[in-house]
């Protein structure tokens, strides 16, 4: 790769995501695995205050032979973001004995440039494998006009999928093409793939505009305009399509800001956003919380004598920290990369199914507990049934904050909060207790976290389980009750499981 497509690959980057970063005259080193792309700034040496010009923070972009970009700060210095960034790239790359990549891609970048001189496409016809379905709305009126849109759009497909070959290097088996749109910004992501390599290749603007054509094409159907176009093609002319409506959410490098979806919106209005889109458009003010507004709000509760709701739905704290950190100490101890994690000062846990929370521990017998629930039925009703969104947060000192607070809040994915003073739990307003089983570990009864530490200690029995659980729960396990544990498990973590206990407070030396 020559520096000058780095520097073409960063702008694309650049200006499909809609970042604040400037894309005229930057500049790229070359360094083991790749290039280096960013944007120089003169300083005046001679000024003693230029430093101040200097933008703080200002990114760079690794770009790798392999055509992957890593955006990277420049707080993190420079070798050592290079370093990360070639042995993430050796960790990719193929096993010894298969053609020299240097090759490979010089191959790619002779074929790319062939293909942008209008070279012939590779492949004559396609048979369509698979494909989304055309009648995504209710009646046999709104079905028939899906089809015929559908079939629209398909042909459509056949041109793109054609040039899209023309791209690739001599030899390749097959490629996949992903395309991010909206009305106002657009991501193309091109890999072929021959034998044992792979290799992207960058999408030229005049297949970029046959994309928006077809996407615009696609909008008359009633599910409306796709987020997300999906292609896998083979050598041979087979191709299946995807239509991404967002049932799930986008990869990192596919996602643009609000504001580019908001556009879209507006071009395309929709009657139904999935619940993580919709919350993700309505942004951080949706159930941000930062300490000015929770003190603002708090002293407005005082004074209009609103109050939280006392409840008893959640196991009390001291019980509630000691079933996650007994549980915590199952998981890490059997080495595993899932289950429920203590860290300082606070508790965490994701399920496999995007629903989570955090226990936040405070001075003064304090907590905050909170999270989501993946595709909530309250927020659903929020964001696409017009009712006002869960009332979290009224009654809530000030201290309940954005510091605090499970970070789906930033995101306006924020299902439950409660917290705990004066030895009691409190909510606001709305009955959350409905999305509390899918977003916290087995904690409700001690022997329902028993019987979950069981199935990762390996025990047939649990009575060691409900022994440890004891003895945390007043705060005197020991390494040995650790290490009983997990005895039956021939690689067991012991000192890693001793430490989630230790984090908790709940460990004697």
């Amino acid at each position: 790769m020559e520096a000058a497509q780095a520097i073409s690959l960063v702008t694309d980057w650049i200006r499909s995501r809609g970042l604040d970063y400037p894309t005229d005259g930057l500049a790229a080193d070359r360094f083991d695995a790749g290039w280096s792309v960013y944007a120089p700034v003169d300083v005046d040496e001679s000024d003693p205050m230029a430093f101040l010009d200097i933008p703080v923070g200002r990114s760079t972009f690794l770009v790798g032979d392999s055509g992957r970009i890593e955006e990277v700060s420049s707080s993190i210095p420079p070798q050592q973001a290079r370093d990360q960034f070639i042995a993430t790239e050796r960790a990719a790359a193929p096993a010894p004995g298969v053609a020299d990549e240097a090759a490979f891609m010089a191959e790619f970048e002779k074929q790319f440039n062939a293909a942008a001189g209008d070279s012939p496409a590779g492949i004559a016809d396609f048979t369509v494998v698979d494909r989304a379905p055309a009648d995504s709305g209710s009646g046999a009126d709104t079905g028939a006009a899906d089809e015929a849109i559908a079939e629209e759009a398909s042909r459509l497909l056949e041109p793109i999928a054609q040039q899209l070959a023309a791209l690739g290097p001599g030899g390749w088996e097959e490629y996949t093409a992903e395309f991010a749109f909206t009305v106002s910004s657009q991501i193309a992501q091109l890999q072929f793939y021959a034998a044992d390599r792979a290799g992207l290749v960058p999408v030229p603007q005049s297949i970029a505009d046959l994309v928006r054509q077809q996407r615009e094409v696609s909008a008359r159907m009633s599910a409306g305009p796709w987020w997300r176009l999906l292609l896998n093609v083979t050598n041979d002319g087979e191709m299946a399509v995807n239509y991404d409506y967002g049932d799930e959410p986008f990869p990192e490098d596919q996602l643009v800001t609000p504001e580019y979806y908001r556009d879209d919106l507006e071009t395309y209005p929709r009657t139904h956003l999935p619940v993580w889109l919709a919350a993700y458009v309505a942004g951080p003010e949706a159930q941000g919380r930062d300490p000015r507004t929770a003190a603002q709000a708090a002293a407005a509760d005082t004074a209009a004598e609103r109050t939280a709701v006392v409840t008893d739905e959640i196991p009390p704290l001291p019980e509630l920290l000691a079933r996650w950190a007994t549980l915590s100490a199952a998981y890490a101890g059997a080495g595993s990369e899932w289950g429920p994690r203590i860290f300082p000062g606070y508790a965490w846990f994701e399920s496999d199914r995007r629903s989570g929370s955090t226990l936040y521990l405070l001075p003064g017998d304090r907590a905050v507990l909170s999270g989501g629930k993946w595709n909530s039925a309250l927020l659903d009703a929020a964001y696409n049934g017009g009712k006002p969104l869960p009332d979290l947060y009224t009654g809530a000192p000030a201290w309940v904050n954005d510091s605090v607070l499970n970070t789906r809040n930033h995101n306006g994915l924020l299902t439950f909060c409660y917290w705990w003073a004066n030895g009691r739990w409190h909510r606001g307003g709305s009955d959350t207790s409905g999305e509390l089983d899918a977003a916290l570990p087995a904690i409700w009864t001690p022997d329902a976290t028993a019987a979950a530490m069981a199935a990762q200690t390996g025990s047939v029995a649990t009575d060691q389980c409900r022994a440890v659980l004891a003895a945390a729960s007043r705060g005197t396990a020991s390494f040995d009750d650790v290490s009983r544990l997990l005895a039956n498990l021939p690689d067991a973590q012991v000192d890693a499981a001793a430490n989630q206990l230790s984090l908790a407070g709940l460990l004697t030396v």
